[in-house]
């Protein structure tokens, strides 16, 4: 097992924030409303729209909650049952082949960072930042209560087909930003689960509605790769989808290909437990005299070129081999999937596996032809809660009033379409022309944020102050976390953070101190051998 080391991380001013815990929901709703008016409300004369969302997670939530600040009406479908409630990707189930929660995790970026801007949370500078799954689950179930936007969802509410309604294309050609044509209804199939005497069966139904917001997330169709030789591996192979309890890895050889944040954290937890994990990581700097750089019962290897025969792995003709392995873990990531557009659809929408690139899309938001179809949290390497809430707001500013009461207005569809066409192509800013990397932001994140609170109309000095501080304690717990050896101790989670958002800064205090007692306390486990509820 991998022993802790010591870290050293910056405290800088000190300015308490507001802790969640020490609040009533009452204070939260003057938190609200005295925030509401920084960030806008757009009022309207026209008739309400009718927007359907498409998951009740971070981002359905958050949607909704925008949504009917703005006084729009929206319907969150939500596939999960009322028993388990909101929460979406966070909702932990036992042994599920089908979500990417296991028991053990804890979020790799601190809550004060994580938290909505109307719904502060953490900030008191005593506990730790970084929080497990059931946590993150218990907020999002406060912010639906407390925002109002719990009533608006259908339990048990499986969306089967979205279809654009039957448009005039000679008018949508052109289009130059009349809303009448480039914003068609919506209809929306699902299945519902029945109750009393046909309990468990599922009654088809169908709605119109004058917008939809896809947030069904993108965790749920893993990517596999393509390894020379996988065919004739003897152990098991699976995805870290599956990956709950790192106990079932004991005096095992594990190799985990993919060396980002799930692969790190899974190879720490069955470290505890494994005779010898392998991380493979494409990141991994050149070997030391030909060899692996190893930390306790941790090897952190190049990407994985071939399985070999009898189960041993190769990374490349000038790294060696592995020993014979018993377990494969992809750590690979996820694919979009959208099982609701299909060729009945009446739209163009490319998803295809292995490119992890959707398009057209506008602004990476609106879908560039019919931008009554919005898709929400499509980004990935980003702070996701605040970013969703941003989304909402450009994606709730389009809704409501018509284009003369608006800071900005979508141009017309020609327009959309070749910026579109030219994003998909480009690929993400931090690889140029790798479309695979089409919806990587990480450090560019701040720009998109200001860019969407730009086209909402409520990009004031407060919100620039509230980003750069998401920015100064972003880079903060990212360079704590890089400077570590990947499966290592988890250090960097061992700290919380107090918001100082009118300097833009904030503290970093060290609880280092709980991370020894743990360790004294429990020497051969970590939070991975907590048990589930």
């Amino acid at each position: 097992m991998i022993k802790p080391r010591v870290a050293i991380l910056v405290s800088m001013i000190l300015h308490l924030g507001h802790s969640f815990a020490t609040k009533s929901p009452i204070a939260h709703q003057r938190n609200e409303m005295s925030l509401s008016a920084t960030i806008g409300t757009v009022s309207s004369s026209a008739s309400p729209r009718k927007v359907a969302i498409i998951g009740g997670g971070a981002a359905g939530l958050v949607t909704a909650r925008v949504l009917k600040r703005n006084g729009i009406e929206s319907t969150i479908f939500e596939k999960d049952s009322n028993d388990t409630g909101v929460g979406g990707v966070w909702s932990y189930k036992q042994n599920s082949d089908t979500r990417p929660m296991y028991r053990g995790l804890r979020t790799n970026l601190p809550r004060e960072l994580m938290a909505y801007r109307e719904f502060p949370w953490g900030g008191d500078g005593k506990t730790r930042s970084f929080v497990t799954h059931r946590e993150v689950k218990d907020y999002l179930s406060r912010y639906s209560k407390v925002m109002g936007v719990e009533d608006t969802i259908r339990y048990d509410s499986i969306v089967t087909q979205l279809e654009i309604l039957e448009i005039d294309e000679k008018k949508m050609e052109n289009d130059e930003g009349n809303e009448q044509y480039s914003w068609p209804q919506i209809k929306v199939r699902w299945e519902s689960v029945l109750d009393g005497i046909n309990a468990g069966d599922r009654n088809s139904q169908s709605e119109v509605f004058d917008a939809v917001c896809v947030c069904n997330g993108h965790y749920s169709a893993p990517a596999n790769p393509i390894i020379s030789g996988m065919e004739n591996f003897e152990g098991n192979i699976i995805h870290s989808i599956t990956y709950d309890d790192p106990s079932v890895f004991k005096d095992q050889t594990v190799l985990c290909v993919g060396g980002r944040a799930s692969g790190s954290d899974l190879a720490r937890e069955i470290s505890h437990f494994a005779k010898h994990v392998y991380l493979s990581d494409t990141t991994c700097p050149a070997l030391v005299d030909g060899k692996p750089i190893i930390e306790e019962n941790v090897s952190w290897v190049p990407r994985t070129t071939a399985v070999l025969p009898n189960s041993r792995i190769s990374f490349g003709p000038t790294c060696g081999e592995t020993p014979k392995v018993d377990t494969i873990i992809l750590c690979s990531g996820y694919d979009y999937e959208f099982p609701f557009i299909n060729d009945n659809s009446n739209l163009d929408l490319s998803v295809v596996p292995g490119e992890r690139r959707v398009k057209p899309l506008y602004e990476q938001l609106w879908h560039a032809q019919y931008p009554s179809l919005a898709f929400i949290g499509l980004q990935h390497s980003v702070v996701p809660f605040p970013f969703f809430e941003l989304q909402a707001e450009a994606i709730a500013s389009q809704l409501v009033g018509d284009s003369s009461s608006r800071s900005w207005t979508l141009p017309p569809m020609k327009e959309r379409m070749e910026c579109a066409e030219k994003d998909a192509t480009s690929g993400g800013p931090k690889a140029p022309g790798r479309v695979q990397d089409t919806h990587y932001l990480g450090s560019y994140q701040w720009e998109e944020c200001l860019k969407y609170a730009r086209f909402a109309g409520v990009c004031d000095e407060d919100l620039k102050k509230y980003i750069m501080t998401n920015k100064a304690i972003y880079d903060h717990s990212g360079e704590a976390r890089k400077n570590l050896f990947p499966g290592g101790p988890d250090t960097y989670r061992y700290i919380s953070y107090v918001r100082d958002d009118n300097n833009e800064t904030f503290t970093a205090v060290s609880l280092h101190h709980e991370m020894d007692l743990e360790e004294n306390l429990h020497p051969a486990h970590s939070d991975s051998s907590v048990k589930a509820s």
